[in-house]
C-alpha cells in the first residue's frame, strides 16, 4: 500500500512541477512581449478586453 500512497505522490508533484513550469514559461513570454513592443501589447490587451 505505502507504494501506491508513494507513486500517488510523487505523480502529484510533477503535475504540479508542470504546471509550475508552464506559469513561469507563460509570464516568461508575456513578459518579452510587453518589453518589446509595450505600446502595440497595451492596444492588444485593450481590444482583447474590450476596454477603452
Amino acid at each position: 500500500m505505502s507504494a501506491v500512497k508513494s507513486m500517488a505522490k510523487s505523480m502529484y508533484r510533477g503535475f504540479f512541477f508542470l504546471l509550475l513550469l508552464s506559469l513561469l514559461l507563460l509570464g516568461a513570454t508575456l513578459l518579452l512581449a510587453v518589453l518589446a513592443d509595450p505600446p502595440l501589447m497595451y492596444e492588444s490587451v485593450q481590444k482583447a478586453f474590450g476596454m477603452n
